[in-house]
């Protein structure tokens, strides 16, 4: 009898270890997430996408350990938008912010509308996937570009540092030399060591924001003079911004390097991606029309890649669209986290293409710019005209098929009662025209009014602001002469 109890003790005891055991594991299971988010780079401006000129072998390497996204997407071609969109998870009529500043760009006389007016911070009844991710364990990082207003830690982030941060703790100073992507990186660095899994317990998520490789075009002059006499690449040929890219290759090297320094690079997901298309004063997209500030593929497609070896299959390809919203309810699955409830999520997790999974089902992929942006020197030969970048448009892209929408010439002149006359609609097929070249509103016209409708429908459902007032200091062409 004392025999049996013994054993049925051992039994339990064994079985009571094994339940702490498998709690452990549980928790050691949930993927650490590591974002990378480049300002300004552009779809071509890496080696792995196709350039002889800039040199990024880390980045090339660690996209061909990885899957690499060739119909990716910001959520705008602008900054502050794309950002608030991969913090809240929600389309800019959700959250407001459309545009750095205001959308009333340019001189007021070359405006035919009102535009709507743009909010500089993200609002408090937002969710942040820091916040959600927190219900999970993780310790969460916003390391350097925030600009959607407050601070990371009020979004709930546990650590938040920015340029101008760094700057009170006395860390960067410009005239000492410093330089800033790569106290961005000791930044993050410090962060994954100080909250190493194996010794916290607990995941982590480090949102990087990289200033660069947004101007001023400014690098450091030992990696400048690699590229002064190098041959350009088509219109790859300023050696000072691709020595800034240099620059972030390195630190995504550091990052890579220090994972592996850990152990924690096998439970770990990198992502990289880029807030808008590159700055065409410094770079273009060819064979992508337009850059930064269009909604044009070249102003809104954007590198992308993920790496988590052992879970991605490295040298992987997926061609479907994915988009900046997406992110939120990835990271979510990830960490085993359902949606928040009473609180509208606009993507959908890319976790099955990312195991390897095709042909995912998914909505159309929506854009709404309610606003101006002026032009600036280079590429004013791709926009639809040389004044403005862009003019308030809203835009669908539905499988090979893209659809914008212009509303000066939508709201003030005829709409749909003149489609064929006011030239407020563009279609494209991507597949066939991946430089949007060939406009087919005229000849495609059920496609044209299949896009057109659902882009309408869209637009009530979320309740997407639309510039509606004339503008009275608008002066046309015709008013001048």
């Amino acid at each position: 009898m004392i025999l049996f109890r013994t054993i049925k003790t051992i039994i339990w005891a064994f079985a009571f270890l094994l339940l702490l055991s498998g709690c452990n594991e549980s928790e050691k299971t949930k993927p650490n997430i590591v974002f990378i988010l480049i300002d300004d780079m552009g779809w071509t401006d890496l080696g792995y996408m196709g350039s002889e000129y800039y040199e990024t072998p880390a980045i090339d390497n660690l996209a061909g350990q990885g899957m690499v996204f060739t119909n990716a997407y910001s959520n705008a071609a602008n900054c502050a938008p794309t950002r608030a969109s991969l913090l809240t998870g929600q389309y800019p009529p959700r959250h407001n912010v459309y545009t750095v500043g205001t959308g009333a760009r340019g001189n007021s006389k070359d405006r035919r509308l009102i535009p709507i007016q743009n909010s500089k911070e993200i609002s408090f009844d937002k969710i942040s996937i820091a916040e959600s991710l927190k219900k999970a364990g993780y310790n969460s990082a916003a390391i350097g570009k925030w600009n959607v207003g407050n601070k990371p830690e009020d979004h709930g982030f546990d650590y938040g540092i920015d340029r101008d941060e760094l700057g009170i703790r006395g860390h960067f100073n410009k005239e000492s030399g410093d330089y800033l992507t790569d106290l961005l990186t000791d930044e993050a660095i410090a962060f994954i060591q100080e909250n190493n899994p194996h010794e916290t317990g607990k995941p982590f998520f480090v949102y990087l924001a990289h200033h660069a490789v947004h101007t001023p075009i400014q690098a450091k002059e030992g990696l400048i003079e690699g590229f002064n006499d190098k041959d350009p690449f088509g219109c790859h040929d300023n050696a000072t911004y691709a020595a800034m890219i240099k620059s972030i290759d390195e630190s995504v090297d550091r990052i890579n390097k220090t994972l592996d320094e850990l152990n924690l690079t096998k439970n770990t997901m990198l992502v990289f991606f880029s807030d808008n298309g590159g700055h065409g004063t410094y770079t273009c997209q060819k064979p992508l029309r337009g850059g930064k500030g269009m909604f044009y593929e070249g102003g809104i497609r954007v590198p992308m890649f993920v790496s988590w070896p052992g879970n991605v299959k490295a040298g992987s390809t997926s061609d479907e669209p994915v988009i900046g919203t997406d992110f939120y309810p990835t990271f979510l699955e990830l960490a085993g986290l359902d949606k928040p409830e009473n609180y509208p999520l606009d993507g959908q997790s890319i976790l099955p293409l990312i195991n390897g999974e095709r042909n995912q089902e998914r909505e159309p992929l929506f854009f709404n710019f309610p606003g101006y942006l002026q032009a600036y020197q280079g590429l004013t030969d791709e926009s639809r005209e040389p004044i403005f970048r862009t003019r308030p448009v809203s835009v669908i892209r539905k499988g090979d098929w893209k659809l914008l929408l212009f509303y000066e010439e939508w709201i003030l002149d005829g709409g749909v009662s003149n489609i064929h006359n006011n030239n407020a609609v563009e279609l494209y097929n991507l597949k066939d025209d991946l430089g949007e070249q060939n406009n087919l509103s005229a000849i495609e016209i059920d496609k044209r009014d299949e896009l057109l409708e659902e882009l309408l429908r869209w637009q009530k459902n979320i309740k997407a602001p639309i510039p509606m007032d004339p503008n009275p200091e608008y002066q046309s062409v015709d008013n001048l002469n």
